[in-house]
């Protein structure tokens, strides 16, 4: 950050909420009050809404549907995730940035969100467009506490609760395409990257990259896309508020995380299938190895999907490119 020697400190600490003295700061920093002023004189030109009141200090003023921690904060029922948050104006990636604090030990459901992302990714090495105050992009980073061969079991907590979230902003049934894209009227909301590392005792944690499409317009979308994606805007018809759909999803995605913790993995599963819009349905897969057209039946143990092919053999696809008819353009 340009500007004062001290302005990320005094931003960071100002976006936990509530008012900080001159006094406290100087103290934390090592430096005079004046100093402290100035540093904040320097956020104010950058554009941050800085308040000074005498005997209280300094407050910062959340801009308008803003993704601030304090407006994470205010009304957050989770018990662990979102509860540690970090905000940036603008990040590579939020994923990136997620594994180095996880790597520097962040707590579990710490979280990372950023107004913009300069090279965030879905899946398959695909570019996920992240225009600035228009989408939530954030990542998640969760400590699960199991062994690498059950991580496949416990992933769809992620999608599942995402889902479950975003169904609380929609009329239209909210469905998930798999593995991790949310779709809504037959259009692309969302799309996930999910990255863990595994360690001697298994995993040492997960991270949820999570793009979620708040308030674009049809013509905001890359031309490639604009038949294929919608937002939760497009979608209702009326302003959401982020803050509160981030709030859902986190809510969501710890519980179904609990349910996976607390011994209730086939029920997670369950929900899961149930919720899928790809089971059931016609698909066409681009693998490694060629194109094919088949049945999806099920989500195996290891997060296959099994696929009937049109000879009655049966198929698991890890991988690859899957689209569902009736969904995203496909006919």
């Amino acid at each position: 950050m340009n500007g004062g020697v001290h302005d990320e400190y005094i931003l960071n600490r100002l976006m936990q909420g509530g008012a900080v003295s001159g006094e406290a700061l100087s103290r934390e920093l090592g430096v005079s009050r004046a100093a402290v002023w100035k540093d904040v004189l320097h956020l104010r030109e950058a554009g941050w809404h800085i308040d000074a009141s005498p005997r209280v200090g300094y407050h910062l003023v959340s801009p308008e549907d803003g993704l601030l921690p304090m407006d994470v904060y205010a009304g957050l029922d989770t018990q662990r995730y979102g509860r540690t948050a970090e905000y940036h104006v603008e990040l590579d990636s939020t994923n990136v940035r997620a594994k180095q604090w996880a790597q520097q030990g962040a707590p579990d459901g710490a979280l990372v969100v950023a107004e913009t992302q300069t090279a965030g990714r879905g899946r398959l090495a695909r570019k996920w467009i992240s225009p600035a105050g228009m989408g939530i992009y954030m990542s998640l980073i969760m400590k699960l506490n199991v062994p690498m061969q059950q991580l496949a079991r416990a992933m769809p907590a992620v999608p599942l609760g995402v889902c479950r979230g975003l169904s609380e902003f929609s009329d239209d049934a909210v469905r998930i395409k798999w593995p991790n894209d949310i779709v809504c009227a037959g259009r692309k909301v969302c799309g996930m990257l999910l990255e863990a590392q595994a360690g001697v005792d298994g995993v040492d944690w997960l991270i949820a990259g999570i793009g979620i499409n708040a308030h674009q317009r049809i013509e905001d979308f890359p031309p490639e896309v604009q038949a294929t994606a919608a937002s939760i805007d497009m979608l209702t018809g009326r302003r959401c508020v982020r803050a509160e759909v981030l709030r859902a999803v986190l809510r969501e995605i710890e519980r179904c995380a609990d349910m996976f913790i607390s011994g209730r993995g086939d029920a997670l599963m369950e929900e899961y299938s149930r919720a899928s819009a790809t089971l059931g349905r016609r698909v066409r897969v681009l693998a490694g190895d060629g194109e094919f057209e088949a049945e999806a039946l099920r989500i195996a143990d290891d997060g296959a999907l099994i696929v009937r092919l049109d000879d009655g053999a049966e198929r698991a696809v890890y991988a690859g490119d899957v689209s569902v008819r009736g969904l995203m353009g496909y006919v």
